[in-house]
């Protein structure tokens, strides 16, 4: 068999056992995994392919912030940040969305899950808008666009998954430090285009403020809640020191291979402090904690890592598989016979990720073709952190919003009760909008404000 037809299979199974057998993706990858190790008789080495991502601090990194997810949402920090921002973009026309798109991309950040991020937070946003003017549509198209944007913002865990892809390509470049500090204005330029995509929205069909008898003040909402805005400060503070220093006092103290890993270290233990912070501030707001409390806390945090975790192994074990296969050093030299050009890289590869999300489930489709897209960007010249950053872009905020198959947009259907046809047509702009910021900034027209890359 070639390694364009192993490469078609392990496409046919996550497609046939997701979309048709409706299994969950963590069974899926799994499963299409040992499929594939035994058509191409591998089975003896199923366990030498998943020692490949234990070697990595990938996984302990997930379940760190996967933990921290659930915490959060659990201590109800989350909803004294959504109280702010409703304070402050509340008075605007429409801004009970606004509200929506922030407070849901926020929370999609810690989540990881469009899908997931879409059902935590519709509830709650898609009736918030619905009763300040929305039509049900409207509703649903924000409450998925923000969805979709959460993942890409840190520090959602698919960071640092592409980020040891773009690592395994250019080793040793770059620090998980650098890439992380790096996604924020690439985030921004994204969380511009769905202010804007809302306001002109909100302006088309006159969509009227938040009453004020049903938004908190701005005064009100920081006296209750300004403890929550130490947990971006928390979050963001060690990398920005990490790559301010790295070059100076870390490696002073630690020498050039210790300071090599700092980076990793901190992704590592950031959550786990952001964890510890969540519980102190929770207790300070009166609540009781005990040990009962905290163990039924991670607890509930088991269901959300074990599929997470399984997930990042098979992914693991399949790229390994297709190394031992040659796969995507297959994939790599035909696109390389084609002679592509930047232009045309820059156009067909956002489509392509777009048509394979609304089928493929996101972090299947970045573990899949991240290690194709990265080496074949770089080839034609596109910025190596701009690639790898535009893997998380595409997967998560592109297939996850483009109908008719998108699950982010099906899932805000069925809860604001929207018409499908409608809310796909005022789906349009926000993907054509969103497509056109996608390839401005592959082909480098874009500032990064000043971020090293």
């Amino acid at each position: 068999m070639t390694a364009w037809l192993y490469f078609g299979i392990i496409i046919a199974l996550v497609v046939v056992l997701f979309i048709f057998g409706k299994r969950p993706m963590y069974e899926v990858m799994f499963l299409a995994f040992v499929i594939l190790c035994i058509i191409s008789g591998n089975l003896i080495n199923i366990g030498r392919y998943f020692m490949c991502a234990s070697s990595s601090y990938l996984p302990y990194t997930l379940t760190g912030f996967v933990i921290f997810a659930v915490i959060f949402e659990k201590t109800g920090i989350i909803n004294d940040l959504i109280m702010i921002i409703a304070a402050l973009v509340g008075r605007f026309h429409g801004g009970a969305g606004y509200m929506a798109l922030l407070a849901t991309a926020a929370m999609g950040s810690f989540c990881g899950s469009g899908p997931g991020n879409a059902v935590a937070t519709g509830s709650i946003t898609i009736p918030a808008m619905k009763k300040t003017g929305y039509t049900p549509e409207l509703a649903a198209v924000v409450s998925a666009a923000g969805s979709t944007l959460g993942p890409i913002i840190p520090p959602s865990a698919a960071i640092p998954i592409i980020f040891e892809i773009l690592n395994s390509t250019l080793p040793g470049r770059y620090t998980s430090a650098q890439f992380w500090m790096f996604a924020w204005p690439i985030s921004l330029w994204l969380i511009i285009q769905r202010i804007m995509t809302l306001f002109f929205m909100v302006r088309k069909m006159n969509v009227q403020p938040i009453p004020e008898s049903e938004r908190p003040s701005v005064k009100e909402a920081l006296r209750h809640g300004w403890p929550s805005l130490i947990m971006p400060v928390t979050l963001f503070a060690p990398f920005l020191v990490g790559i301010r220093l790295q070059n100076t006092i870390i490696t002073e103290q630690l020498g050039s291979v210790g300071a090599s890993h700092f980076s990793s270290l901190t992704l590592c233990t950031v959550p786990a402090f952001a964890c510890f912070l969540s519980i102190i501030l929770y207790t300070a707001k009166g609540n009781r904690i005990s040990l009962k409390k905290v163990h039924s806390f991670f607890s509930d945090a088991l269901t959300s890592v074990v599929p997470v975790i399984i997930v990042t192994f098979s992914g693991y074990a399949i790229n390994a598989l297709f190394n031992d296969l040659g796969v995507s050093d297959a994939i790599l030299a035909t696109m390389s016979n084609l002679h592509l050009t930047k232009l045309s890289v820059i156009i067909i590869c956002p489509l392509f990720f777009t048509f394979m999300g609304m089928f493929i489930e996101t972090s299947t489709l970045y573990l899949l073709f991240g290690p194709i897209f990265i080496p074949l960007a770089i080839s034609v010249g596109i910025n190596p952190m701009i690639a790898a950053m535009s893997v998380n872009v595409m997967t998560n905020a592109m297939g996850q919003l483009t109908p008719p198959f998108a699950l982010c947009v099906l899932v805000s259907v069925g809860i604001a009760e929207a018409d499908f046809k409608k809310t796909t047509l005022l789906t349009i702009p926000w993907c054509v909008s969103q497509l056109i910021i996608i390839i401005i900034y592959l082909a480098g027209y874009l500032p990064m404000f000043g971020m090293v890359f």
